[in-house]
């Protein structure tokens, strides 16, 4: 290092930074080198997840980047921990090695070693950091969340006996004390959250509570509609809490009376006023989420009459009066209800940040009040490190940390200048570097989790409780909300994944699957099918018709019945057959038409070729890859999809090629391979007769090719013109994927609503947002378990 550019104590510094890479011991170069190495792996990690928060506010981290991020953080301790007392044991021999000797303070301190002082620093800041990648609620989890907090608390005891027991002189005692304070404080933060949460009615305890409301009040007339349904909805948004008198054996006793005044804020009372039609909605997504949570609780299930209520809010208000839906068509309204639950949901049990208990009061103590509280104990521990000498001990924080006394700049410059010409000097500016980084992570965390929690739908609708009442909220409280409504983008753009049998080669779980929006006329058919399926007594509906993956509605009429054999599932496949058989055939009709001819059929035939494609990649996207979201054993699902896989890879190379030649066919040579099992089963009988059991011997594939070339046949028939033919076609394919779609999303077996529950933190599935709306309305299939009487 240059002497002239760098100061003499910045020499010092780098040769008893870099006095372990010397000498002989290459056993502990090696596993200092491998160590921070990874480190810095699990920081950079880290850091790509943050700033990827700049384009996806939320607090929900994602769970790769968290499980890659957990694995790693939970071996650094141990590792860091004996890399630690290595450097403090070798500390003096390694100094003396490189001829910089100890002064004689630090010898008769015995004091840490410069590598053992920034290990414990990188310690103490991965520590402030490991709480991002834990829930912030433990509620209903069993005792599994509290053992991450009995581990979490030894860390932070085991890095407070090496501070102040290991650290000697004051000034680095009292830098390294005020970094533990803030690992301590972190940890006491998280216990009284989950605490309050645990034991507070309106979060642990709420699903009983809720329970209780709904059983106790009046629900609104069936016959009513529009706006005037969800003017005098009842369902209970905030404050309900306020209502508990005690808890009694069958639930709560609760005061009515107030739920007639401010304490408590209900849909009606927020519909009747004049805020803005997205903030109405998001406190209906948030009364339904309180619904919701029963599901999944050990609380009494939703009974006949809240469900016809909810029907009742729902298809006859959001689903069918534009003037109750606001700013938006009404399908698009329900969906996007549906959308703004599941995220409060998918918060609530998988958020990192404590959005949860956002409330003007809790704002106030957790980021108002909690910072100075914490400073002082700061103060406290500077005091207790220098024995009362606090301008000692604050002279020698600046004077013996080597980045206060050279500076950051300096350092930073004076690394970099020399980092091509030294490897002392490269080596340093590795271990300075991971520093920098982990500061900036934690301080961007801060910052971070303060911006997340005050434009969270969680702290707008707490605001709305608390001044939705006053003519003239404050200032501050109209600045949130603004920010609130308008910081995303909205309405949400709902998409689906998207996957096709025929276009793969080989098991592509690994790939990132191409996506696409939920068409607003798909939203319209499939929120029609699901109210042609509600029950005949809600009134003015005449006869229901139930949910069937046998006899979809659009294959009831001429000349489409002849295809419904392929709606049988005759080979015991259930669901999951009849999806890829669809699926198949509706590969093979898009790739033979091509783009819709210029004729005046063409935007009927668009929006129904863009519903029955798009539902058919996503159906096919949910059997192979999220089978526990279907209504069928998720080992039986992945038993056929595997067997149309193999059969599928043996018809385009041949049986006796598999292996690397499966990489090598492309998409058009498996259409082209299926569409010949199509033309060789077809120049047989078998296609003249339209029964289940003529098709019964053929495989899944064989079926789908079949029904593929029948289809393309009905479409380009000649007894008809062509191109109002495909657009009947397409019309009644469409018609059969949105009957799939909704005979698949309601399920009352436990093991689904968990499945759905738990797929949430990986993102929105168009098929639990459906689920959702099953379980509110009371739609079921006609083959699900029977429920208690009394419920649905």
């Amino acid at each position: 290092m240059d002497e002239h550019v760098c100061p003499q104590k910045m020499v010092a510094f780098v040769y008893n930074m870099t006095s372990p890479y010397g000498g002989d011991n290459s056993k502990e170069t090696s596993v200092v080198a491998i160590s921070a190495l990874t480190f810095f792996l699990a920081a950079a990690f880290f850091d790509l997840n943050l700033f990827s928060r700049l384009s996806r506010v939320s607090a929900v981290l994602n769970p790769t980047v968290r499980l890659l991020l957990a694995a790693s953080l939970n071996l650094f301790l141990p590792v860091m921990s004996y890399l630690f007392s290595e450097a403090r044991r070798n500390g003096g021999a390694t100094a003396g090695s490189n001829n910089c000797k100890k002064t004689a303070k630090e010898v008769a301190a015995d004091e840490l070693s410069l590598l053992a002082r920034v290990i414990l620093i990188w310690m103490l800041l991965v520590e402030l950091l490991r709480k991002k990648l834990e829930g912030a609620l433990v509620i209903t989890r069993g005792t599994q969340g509290y053992s991450n907090i009995v581990t979490h608390a030894a860390s932070v005891v085991w890095m407070g006996n090496l501070v102040f027991f290991t650290v000697k002189a004051p000034g680095k005692k009292a830098m390294f004390g005020i970094l533990w304070v803030l690992c301590a404080a972190k940890l006491v933060q998280r216990v009284v959250i989950n605490e309050m949460a645990r034991r507070s009615s309106g979060h642990g305890k709420n699903p009983r509570l809720i329970s209780s409301y709904m059983a106790a009040t009046t629900p609104i007339p069936t016959d009513m509609a529009g706006a005037a349904a969800l003017e005098r909805c009842r369902y209970a948004v905030m404050g309900e809490e306020n209502m508990v008198v005690k808890a009694g054996p069958r639930g709560y006793e609760l005061d009515l009376d107030v739920a007639e005044t401010d304490e408590v804020l209900t849909v009606g009372k927020i519909w009747r006023t004049r805020e803005h039609p997205k903030l109405k909605r998001l406190c209906l997504s948030f009364a339904l989420f309180k619904l919701l949570r029963r599901r999944l609780e050990d609380v009494p299930p939703m009974t006949k009459r809240e469900a016809q209520e909810c029907r009742t809010i729902i298809f006859d208000g959001l689903g069918s009066n534009a003037t109750a839906a606001g700013d938006l068509a009404p399908e698009v309204t329900v969906f996007q209800v549906l959308k703004d639950e599941l995220n409060l949901f998918t918060e609530y049990y998988h958020s990192v940040l404590p959005v949860v208990l956002a409330s003007p009061y809790f704002f106030f103590v957790n980021y108002v009040l909690y910072p100075p509280v914490v400073f002082a104990l700061c103060l406290m521990t500077i005091v207790l490190c220098g024995n009362g000498g606090i301008p000692y001990v604050i002279n020698a924080m600046l004077t013996d940390s080597s980045f206060l006394s050279v500076g950051v700049g300096t350092m930073a410059k004076c690394l970099w200048s020399a980092v091509a010409r030294s490897s002392r000097a490269f080596y340093t500016f590795i271990d300075v570097f991971i520093c920098y980084i982990l500061f900036i992570a934690v301080a961007y965390e801060e910052a971070t989790e303060t911006v997340v929690f005050l434009i969270s739908d969680w702290f707008a609708v707490s605001l709305l409780h608390a001044y939705y009442c006053k003519a003239t909220p404050p200032a501050a409280a109209r600045f949130v909300l603004m920010l609130s409504r308008n910081l995303r983008h909205y309405p949400s753009r709902i998409t689906m994944k998207q996957f096709s049998v025929l276009g793969c080669s080989s098991d592509v779980s690994t790939l990132p699957l191409p996506t696409a929006k939920l068409p607003k006329h798909t939203k319209r058919s499939i929120l029609e099918r699901f109210r042609d399926a509600r029950p005949p007594q809600d009134g003015g509906g005449g006869a229901a018709v139930p949910l069937s993956k046998n006899s979809p509605a659009a294959l009831s009429t001429e000349p489409f019945s002849r295809f419904a054999w392929a709606c049988q599932g005759g080979g015991g496949g259930g669901v999951a057959e009849i999806i890829l058989v669809w699926h198949i055939a509706t590969t093979l009709l898009e790739a033979h038409h091509g783009p819709p001819h210029p004729t005046e059929h063409v935007a009927e035939e668009r929006r129904s070729r863009k519903t029955a494609a798009r539902l058919s990649r996503y159906c096919a996207y949910l059997v192979a890859f999220q089978p526990e979201l279907l209504p069928d054993n998720k080992e039986g699902t992945q038993l056929v999809y595997g067997d149309v896989m193999n059969e599928q890879m043996k018809v385009a190379v041949g049986a006796a090629q598999l292996g690397y030649h499966v990489y090598l066919t492309s998409e058009w040579g498996r259409l082209d391979a299926v569409r010949k099992i199509a033309d060789r089963l077809t120049a047989t009988e078998i296609h003249r007769d339209s029964s289940a059991a003529a098709y019964a011997s053929l495989t899944v594939l064989e079926k789908g090719a079949v029904l593929g070339k029948l289809l393309v046949e009905e479409a380009d028939g000649d007894d008809k013109a062509a191109a109002g033919g495909r657009a009947a076609v397409w019309e009644m394919v469409a018609g059969v994927w949105v009957e799939l779609v909704a005979y698949m999303a309601p399920s009352s077996v436990e093991e689904h609503a968990r499945a759905h529950e738990a797929g949430l933190v990986k993102g929105i599935e168009v098929i639990t947002m459906l689920w959702a709306l099953a379980t509110h309305t009371g739609i079921a299939r006609p083959d699900d378990e029977v429920p208690v009487e009394g419920s649905v």
